[in-house]
């Protein structure tokens, strides 16, 4: 007798297949060349501010290079391997990375997206980890949405003007049993 394979695993197939029938290898190469390309902006940001090429001369010290150090960024392509050129005084994240950002800005936006259309926390991680591989824990969902309660609140506090025809309210009740 077959047994029924559970549908997670199913739709992880599918889009397992869908990635490779769709694109084939563009997935990886767009990859790579997002990594790619974010290694060398770091060493051109790390060249211009010490003032010279690697091997090269040059006419005063602005800074002495001190190699690399590796850190991975989750984006829509997956987990990248960052090498991120340093010198001995600061190092040089690429393009408009902050220094202990690990996740992509859209990323961050698909996870508050996914919240806010009503997903619970454990969901929205599932549903990340289909399009990133990395797996998003339930505290990080709940930390990035945190940054819109200041929003929330403005909404909440914002006054209503008789402009209005109707106004449709939302809410959500709970039974709390009496003993």
């Amino acid at each position: 007798m077959r047994t029924v394979a559970p549908i997670t695993e199913l739709f992880q197939h599918f889009v397992h297949d869908l990635k490779e029938n769709f694109g084939g290898d563009l997935y990886g190469q767009g990859r790579g060349t997002l990594e790619e390309f974010l290694n060398r902006e770091s060493i051109r940001l790390r060249d211009e501010q010490v003032g010279c090429e690697e091997y090269k001369q040059r006419p005063e010290r602005r800074g002495q290079r001190n190699g690399f150090y590796f850190r991975d960024l989750v984006s829509r392509f997956g987990t990248l391997r960052l090498k991120v050129a340093r010198t001995r005084e600061k190092s040089f994240p690429p393009g408009h990375l902050e220094r202990f950002q690990r996740r992509a800005g859209e990323v961050m936006l698909l996870i508050r997206e996914a919240f806010l259309g009503g997903l619970l926390m454990r969901q929205v991680g599932r549903v990340v980890a289909i399009l990133t591989d990395e797996v998003v824990s339930g505290q990080t969902v709940s930390k990035l949405s945190r940054s819109l309660d200041g929003l929330v609140r403005a909404f909440h506090q914002a006054r209503l003007r008789n402009e209005w025809a109707y106004l449709f309210l939302d809410g959500v009740s709970l039974r709390v049993p009496v003993s």
